[in-house]
């Protein structure tokens, strides 16, 4: 062996001595860096690089590895400053064992025990370098790609669904979000604003090619029987048998399955939501837990991929007031013609559709104005149809919005001349201009 070989052997050996001492990190760190050259390892990266898997040797959980790239896209995604640029090598790496101690203590307040900082730097990576699992929803995929701040394949999507639906990006954004988080919506508000058509859609989008939408009208006659389970008659009449309802052949198909499943229920309000839910009110809040249901001693869950779009009428005054415990398990979604995403909606789809039929839009907003109630409103959908024309709108008004009004105006029926087309299309032909009479010739 040559003396420059052997003088090489003891240094490094010397420099690891120094590394793997008992002590704090840092000196230990800037010793070892001290006694090898940077000409041997590189820049301040790939220096720290090899010196923390030669740490990781000594305490693999207290000193795991360090990369720059993952550590800086995980605190770009954070929002946590990185050290200044001129920080030594030791002070980025007790920087980023900060980070990596931040990471447990937030990840525990979220329910994510992580076992020490070889987990989180595991959980950083992944974050910072890979992208959304296959096995998570699909708005959940979506979710994180945005929060990556990589536009996600299907953005476009959601903006082409925004406009076929007349609606702003911003408002499915955030209904989306809504769903994500809670699994439960509910779209309210006056009759004709498009709820049912909206839910029906956006469900569409979320189930996509994985998943499925299944529909269910709620009224008053209908029973928990008629919705999770119960005992129907069987085919030769002289029997029953125990029968899945719409929520639990929905959960089934979702429980095989890692799309998306979407049941709609329309006109949710409009059932004994304390007699048709049962145990779906524990079961919406606490998606993880298990219970028994009334017909069956099988324990069963919502699966999480299960989501809920309610559409509740507020016109109809018949119907009573939601309770509490149904709102707590809800996100509530407004569709009011004065307010978005309704508000002006009649106005882009004549514009993109009939714009010589442009002048209804402003028919319905004076006739809401007379009618000075939001939960009586006339929606849009009346006058949304292919075929629109002159002859349409005076039919459908007539024949449909005439008779809604005359019903919110009941006992005040002298009003209804002023619902009337022609006098909503013209407010101002009638008016003559006060002054003297012209003088005779």
């Amino acid at each position: 062996m040559s003396t420059t070989a052997s003088s090489s052997g003891s240094k490094h050996r010397t420099a690891l001595a120094e590394l793997w001492r008992d002590g704090d990190v840092a000196p230990r760190l800037d010793g070892f860096l001290d006694l090898v050259p940077v000409s041997e390892l590189g820049a301040v990266g790939a220096q720290l690089n090899i010196a923390s898997y030669l740490l990781m040797a000594q305490a693999p959980t207290e000193h795991p590895v360090y990369k720059p790239t993952p550590f800086k896209r995980a605190r770009d995604l954070t929002q946590i400053a990185s050290p200044p640029a001129a920080a030594s090598p030791s002070e980025v790496y007790l920087a980023a064992l900060d980070f990596l101690d931040r990471f447990i203590e937030e990840a525990a307040t979220r329910g994510l025990a992580l076992r020490d900082r070889l987990d989180a730097q595991g959980l950083v990576w992944c974050i910072a370098k890979y992208g959304a699992s296959s096995g998570w929803t699909k708005q959940e995929q979506l979710a994180f790609k945005r929060w990556q701040g990589e536009p996600p394949e299907d953005e476009s999507t959601v903006h082409q669904l925004a406009a076929s639906l007349y609606v702003e990006d911003e408002f499915l954004d955030r209904v989306l979000k809504l769903l994500g988080q809670k699994r439960q919506v509910i779209f309210h508000g006056p009759p004709g604003t498009g709820k049912t058509y909206v839910a029906r859609k956006l469900a569409e989008h979320l189930a996509g090619t994985d998943g499925s939408v299944g529909l269910v009208q709620f009224h008053p006659s209908y029973s928990y029987e008629d919705f999770v389970q119960g005992y129907r008659p069987a085919g030769d009449g002289a029997s029953f048998t125990l029968r899945d309802g719409p929520l639990l052949r929905a959960a089934k198909q979702a429980s095989k399955s890692q799309g998306t499943h979407v049941l709609i229920i329309d006109e949710i309000n409009r059932g004994n939501l304390a007699k048709v839910f049962g145990e779906l009110y524990f079961l919406l809040e606490y998606r993880k837990e298990e219970v028994t249901l009334q017909y069956s001693d099988i324990p069963f869950r919502l699966p999480e991929n299960l989501w809920v779009i309610g559409t509740m009428n507020t016109a109809d005054r018949s119907i009573a007031i939601v309770d509490g415990a149904l709102r707590r398990r809800f996100y509530f979604v407004p569709f009011f013609p004065s307010e978005p995403p309704v508000e002006g909606l009649l106005e882009r789809w004549l514009k993109a559709n009939s714009p010589d039929l442009a002048w209804v839009a402003g028919v319905v907003d004076r006739a809401n104005a007379l009618l000075s109630d939001r939960h009586a409103a006339i929606g849009p959908s009346h006058f949304m149809r292919d075929d629109l024309d002159e002859t349409w709108v005076e039919l459908i008004w007539e024949h449909s919005v005439l008779p809604y009004i005359a019903e919110q105006l009941f006992g005040e029926e002298e009003r209804l001349c002023e619902f009337a087309l022609a006098a909503l299309r013209h407010p101002h032909a009638g008016e003559v201009a006060d002054g003297p009479p012209a003088a005779a010739d």
